[in-house]
């Protein structure tokens, strides 16, 4: 995959973040259906269309892949945890991931903690775009301004979605399901 096709291909990972951001004004029942609804779209409408092998997929990806794996991801993020939380979650997920692929794909040298695929520049990006972008979802959906403690809770959040993305993955498990896990693990046990 070219560079210019890697970064339209984070371009819409971070985008559809924006997402999180209407979970201030929906239900927890409404929220799971636009979920289940992105689930179909990207499980079955992409595919059948081409669009994912055309615009999202890498060349040699499996066929479940991060397209497929990062709505799944979402439903259960909404299905488990507080609102606030999942959007903080989400968007840990999102922009972290985003800004960690685009960085370290430009400024990676050397590798880091053993994984040539990583970067420590690269894990910076994540937690340095991931934290106040979450912390803002966090606030934004549970209506309540930021303080010390969700400052806290929410960088912990993006360390440990940055830190999920030096997990040995088998082929067919994107690095989104642990990412969108940790972020989420962390947020319910520091709440």
């Amino acid at each position: 995959m070219t560079f210019a096709a890697e970064d339209r291909r984070q371009a819409v990972h971070v985008a559809m973040t924006g997402f999180a951001f209407a979970l201030r004004w929906l239900t927890c029942d409404q929220a799971l259906a636009c979920a289940g609804a992105a689930i179909a779209l990207n499980w079955v409408v992409f595919p059948l269309t081409g669009i994912d092998r055309r615009w999202l997929r890498r060349a040699g990806d499996p066929w479940v892949d991060g397209v497929k794996l990062y709505p799944v991801a979402v439903f259960a993020l909404i299905a488990l945890l507080p609102l606030p939380q999942a959007a903080a979650a989400w968007v840990v997920l999102g922009v972290g991931d985003a800004a960690s692929n685009v960085v370290g794909r430009r400024f990676g040298r050397p590798p880091f903690l053993g994984r040539p695929d990583r970067s420590l520049v690269g894990s910076l990006a994540f937690v340095g775009a991931a934290a106040p972008a979450a912390l803002l979802a966090h606030s934004f959906v549970g209506y309540a301004a930021p303080d010390g403690r969700s400052v806290g809770v929410v960088l912990a959040a993006a360390v440990a979605g940055a830190l999920a993305e030096y997990l040995p993955l088998p082929k067919w498990l994107d690095d989104n399901v642990p990412i969108a896990a940790a972020a989420g693990i962390t947020l319910w046990a520091l709440a």
